[in-house]
């Protein structure tokens, strides 16, 4: 496993606790930011229209398309942290609804998390604004991706999150709001005891396209960067990758990509076979987060070495 970030130690308590809104703190992601700030001392409101399996926190049941119910629970906060927006295009909801229910619902709660000249705003994207997660797929541009990479968004879902970003960069800078933006690949909840079979078999079955080049950042890295980031705020909007530290493949990066992505520009020639492809240090620098999952470590503590 990877070794803790040196900057803060999540499992204390907070210095100086905060008091934050979480929308969409009931669910897969949100539930697990909810529970690492309540752990750290935190004073946490959850705005959902589901209630959490297992509530550790003030629920208040939202409609966050309408800013009348919204500003009086932001008046009450110093920080939110929005992750309650339609999670992918598909099922039953129309694309068309897709991109104006997170849009909507988006502009609403930064705008007046601004307005209210709030300490920090984080706002949860995805991976998919590159173009190479999510259907459809366009090649990345640069290997390896920071987060200067140009957005290349190819579906609705996509396109509502990259709407979104450049919304809470007019307003970070138009107000002086300091404003986090997380990009996330697959996040997985697995749990290294329970679901040992699930991983392994989802591993060796990873032999084909690779979608997202076979990143991913479990739930619990991936909750973690929101508390370091509302306990370090920096001045300005800034965008940050959570990846863990190498993809989830029984075959080498390298030997995928030419195979079924030709159209991909080429790693370093040194790069080594299982290293994920898109950089996580801006987030290690400004705030000390570090992946402490993955899966591969997992896999060679288990067999002895890497997988084949």
């Amino acid at each position: 496993m990877s070794k803790k970030p040196s900057v803060r130690n999540t499992s204390s308590k907070a210095e100086k606790p905060l008091r934050v809104a979480v929308t969409g703190g009931s669910g897969r992601i949100g539930s697990h930011v909810v529970e690492q700030l309540v752990a750290r001392g935190h004073r946490v409101w959850n705005l959902d229209r589901r209630e959490a399996t297992h509530p550790v926190a003030r629920f208040i049941f939202l409609d966050l398309r309408k800013r009348e119910l919204v500003q009086p629970v932001f008046e009450q906060v110093d920080a939110v942290c929005h992750l309650a927006e339609i999670p992918n295009v598909g099922g039953s909801i129309s694309p068309e609804d897709v991109f104006s229910h997170n849009t909507q619902v988006g502009s609403v709660v930064l705008q007046t998390a601004a307005d209210l000249k709030l300490q920090r705003m984080i706002y949860t994207s995805t991976a998919q604004v590159y173009g190479c997660w999510g259907e459809p797929q366009v090649p990345a541009l640069t290997l390896p991706m920071d987060e200067t990479h140009p957005l290349q968004p190819q579906n609705a879902y996509s396109l509502g999150k990259a709407a979104n970003e450049e919304y809470a960069r007019m307003v970070s800078r138009r107000q002086g709001i300091s404003t986090a933006i997380f990009r996330f690949p697959w996040v997985i909840d697995w749990d290294h005891e329970r679901d040992e079979s699930l991983m392994w078999v989802n591993l060796e079955r990873a032999r084909g396209k690779a979608e997202g080049m076979f990143t991913y950042v479990h739930v619990t890295d991936a909750a973690r960067a929101f508390v370091l980031a509302l306990e370090n705020p920096r001045p300005g909007c800034e965008a940050y990758h959570f990846i863990a530290p190498e993809i989830n493949s029984s075959v080498p990066l390298r030997e995928r990509l030419d195979q079924f992505h030709p159209g991909y520009p080429p790693l370093p020639a040194n790069w080594p076979p299982f290293k994920s492809p898109v950089t996580t240090e801006k987030a290690k620098k400004h705030f000390g987060w570090e992946p402490r999952w993955n899966l591969l470590d997992l896999y060679r503590k288990k067999f002895g070495r890497d997988p084949k």
